[in-house]
């Protein structure tokens, strides 16, 4: 997490601004940011205090794209040789499909959804599908 960025968005009063910065700072992220934990004085990883300190996977993450009804997850190629290891085990393009999307939605805490400018007592995420 930066936590500069989490410190402007709290001091943003107006939910479709505060919502516009978060797309336009996190459209191009690509990777999951996988931070190290902070260390107390013995070398041991402070615990996480609340769901805004959570540490990143580092994990890839794709594009999405929609075709038609559907949506699919798009994986791109990457130059480097480590990757390219992960890469053979995952496929360029995979149908998302909307259980997917819904457990994805639900992970999202309620500290996430108010710093993004969502409501959680009306607008979850997880509430907008329609199948």
């Amino acid at each position: 997490s930066d936590h500069a960025f989490i410190e402007r968005l709290k001091h943003i009063r107006d939910v479709k601004v505060r919502m516009a910065k978060v797309h336009d700072h996190c459209k191009g992220k690509m990777i999951c940011d996988a931070t190290e934990p902070e260390l107390d004085g013995d070398g041991q990883p402070l615990p996480v205090l609340d769901a805004l300190t959570k540490i990143g996977c580092g994990h890839v993450q794709p594009s999405i794209r929609k075709e038609g009804l559907k949506l699919f997850m798009v994986y791109k190629k990457s130059k480097d040789e480590d990757e390219q290891d992960m890469r053979l085990a995952l496929p360029d393009k995979r149908l998302f499909t909307a259980l997917e999307v819904y457990n994805n939605l639900r992970k999202i805490s309620d500290e996430h959804l108010e710093l993004m400018g969502l409501s959680v007592e009306y607008a979850r995420p997880e509430w907008m599908i329609l199948t």
